[in-house]
């Protein structure tokens, strides 16, 4: 059937069902024999049914014996209204138009055959086609006939004219059958996709996780367009293990019409190499876009009511998915506080910066889920990193460049660093990466007390892993972890100045104290030298506090270069200097004070001598402690002086 058949059959009111106007009831008898006999045309029919009549003349025509076409001469089709529509009538002279018109418009208005004789062996005959019940008149056919002669001949044609009336009702009814099974096709069509609709929204809005919503967008649409392939591209805040489901990259080589759906928030189209069709829509909400749904159609074109319905559907599921991200976010927001919180209590818990390290890393890892996390140390000189923590032990003490590479580049700008892909990244600054096979990376400077101290790394084999959710939290996860390595440094700071006398940096006497009592709890034996500055208080009588600070600093510094790593220099109050020796005897010790001595009463200016009093323990001793031990070195060096000053005693224990 023909699109103006189709059009036809949408317009004829006589195909309205239910007692509209076309429609002539004639009859109250339903039954399955007759109701289709029932059916009749109008007089608003007959605009719209020269089509059919048209129809049922060529095959009635094509079903009439050659023979029998012969004897009824040449024929002509008019409409209701008089005008021509098919005719096979030989030229006629200049009166013949006017008897044909004058044939025709009186067998319109007497509703039945007229013959108009020309002479005894030929003529015309107008023959209406009427309707069943009423009579009225829907085509003309004239013949031009040696039958229209006799009463015989019009029988004839008006016998052969019953097989016509036949061949347009059948017409009439072929194309009421097809216009109701079209309805009833219809009908359901509308009755399956308000039921997709339905059920799409109503398990749309029964869910509040992100994948599934995405699925049941999928599922319906699938069922609407089972012929169509559907692509789902969300921004990299979301991962899905939906197959249906790529992310959403602004790069120069990624899907112009997604893209533009994308940013237009609308439905865009586009035509395939192959006589495809694209279609793109933007699922959309009240903030924003956050996706697109891609649906590819091969073979068959969709019907623009589908389209229309599927926008509807992905302006629903627009709502829901924003509201299911809404409570992701707010979940997301309350473990990155819970995350931030645990994390903060735990790097504070210790003021020891490589536990501080150590707590940090593992807490990254554990909340990002990432294959790799660093620590970087930025040197007191600036001119390296150190790497101080690191999931991959290997590179635990290694140094890196600040001045090169993608760290080089952090600690040129101070600013936090993205990386969806490595590969798509320039070379250089990515090699290290690149050796591990790491394709994406955040990275974030750590500051403390306004200065850059280092870098937080974390990173993952997986492309386009991280989001920007992932990314602005590593950020302030950064500043709690640069201030718990500053309060650590500082702790550092202080706890090592408390250990230092201000004056000679060396040891303050209670971390001398605390050492001895350590090293004799462990060692087998050890020594303590207790020096003592000679006349110390007639220098600063004659020369002043400060050249007795100066005289200080001098013999501090030569008792420093004059003993081991191992040996804890310390001052002992006033002028009195001390040294723990362990594991040496005292034979050993006095080679050490002696060298002492010599180099102060060779190097000092203004010069000046010192006394020394050595003590030594050893595991044999009865008594062993840091009390005892001082009290017989002290005892040594009372004896020094005693005995002429700038000489070494030895104590009568040792």
């Amino acid at each position: 059937m023909t699109d103006s058949q189709h059009s036809l059959q949408r317009t004829l009111p006589l195909f309205v069902i239910g007692g509209q106007p076309g429609i002539e009831h004639k009859s109250l008898d339903r039954s399955p024999d007759n109701w289709l006999l029932q059916r009749d045309i109008t007089v608003h029919d007959l605009p719209y049914i020269q089509l059919l009549v048209r129809t049922a003349y060529v095959q009635w025509l094509s079903d009439i014996p050659a023979h029998v076409q012969s004897q009824l001469g040449e024929t002509a089709l008019f409409d209701y209204r008089g005008e021509c529509l098919e005719s096979d009538l030989p030229p006629t002279g200049s009166k013949e138009p006017s008897l044909l018109s004058s044939l025709v418009n009186s067998v319109l208005s007497e509703r039945r055959t007229q013959r108009h004789i020309i002479d005894d062996e030929s003529g015309y005959i107008g023959v209406p086609i009427v309707s069943r019940h009423s009579k009225l008149v829907a085509a003309v056919i004239v013949f031009h006939t040696k039958l229209a002669v006799s009463d015989q001949g019009q029988l004839a044609v008006e016998g052969w004219m019953t097989q016509l009336h036949s061949s347009f009702y059948r017409e009439f009814e072929h194309m009421f059958i097809n216009e109701i099974y079209y309805s009833q096709r219809l009908a359901e069509r509308e009755s399956k996709r308000r039921d997709i609709l339905y059920d799409v929204v109503r398990h749309i809005h029964d869910h509040i996780d992100v994948d599934s919503v995405i699925s049941q967008i999928i599922e319906g649409i699938e069922k609407l367009v089972p012929e169509a392939k559907l692509e789902v591209y969300l921004s990299q805040d979301h991962r899905s293990e939906n197959p249906n489901v790529k992310a959403l990259i602004f790069k120069s080589w990624s899907d112009p019409l997604v893209m533009q759906a994308f940013m237009n928030g609308e439905a865009c189209y586009a035509e395939t190499p192959d006589s495809g069709l694209e279609v793109a829509v933007a699922l959309t909400g009240k903030q924003g876009s956050y996706g697109v749904l891609k649906m590819i159609f091969y073979d068959e074109r969709p019907d623009p009511s589908d389209i229309q319905l599927i926008q509807l559907i992905i302006e629903t599921a627009g709502t829901a998915f924003e509201n299911a991200r809404l409570h992701e976010q707010a979940n997301a927001v309350i473990q990155e506080l819970r995350f931030i919180n645990d994390l903060t209590k735990r790097i504070n818990q210790s003021l020891r910066l490589r536990d501080v390290f150590h707590d940090a890393t593992h807490e990254l890892l554990r909340v990002f889920r990432a294959d790799f996390c660093m620590l970087l140390q930025l040197s007191e000189d600036k001119s390296r990193f150190e790497v101080v923590s690191s999931n991959m032990v290997e590179y635990n003490g290694a140094t890196l460049p600040s001045e090169s590479g993608l760290f080089g580049y952090m600690f040129s700008l101070r600013e936090p660093v993205i990386v969806s892909d490595s590969q798509e990244q320039i070379q250089d600054r990515m090699q290290f990466f690149e050796q591990l096979n790491l394709r994406s990376v955040i990275a974030s400077p750590l500051f403390g007390g306004g200065e850059m101290v280092g870098i937080v790394v974390v990173a993952d084999k997986r492309p386009h892993f991280f989001t920007y959710d992932n990314f602005k939290l590593l950020q302030m996860l950064a500043g709690h972890i640069g201030l718990a390595i500053a309060n650590a440094t500082l702790h550092a700071r202080v706890k090592h100045l408390a250990n230092k006398d201000q004056l000679t940096g060396l040891y303050a006497r209670h971390y001398l104290d605390k050492q001895i009592n350590r090293q004799q709890k462990n060692d087998f034996c050890g020594s303590l030298i207790v020096v003592d500055i000679d006349y110390f208080k007639q220098i600063n009588d004659t020369h002043g506090h400060q050249i007795g600070d100066k005289i200080l600093n001098q013999v501090s510094e030569i008792i420093r270069s004059s003993i081991r790593e191992a040996d804890i220099a310390a001052r002992w109050g006033g002028e009195e200097l001390a040294v723990y020796l362990p594991q040496l005897n005292v034979n050993q010790t006095v080679r050490v004070a002696e060298r002492i001595r010599a180099r102060v009463a060779n190097e000092t200016s203004p010069q000046v001598t010192v006394s020394c009093g050595i003590a030594e323990w050893n595991w044999q001793d009865e008594k062993i402690s840091v009390e005892s031990l001082f009290y017989r070195a002290d005892m040594a060096l009372y004896d020094a002086k005693n005995c002429g000053r700038n000489q070494i005693r030895i104590s009568a224990s040792s």
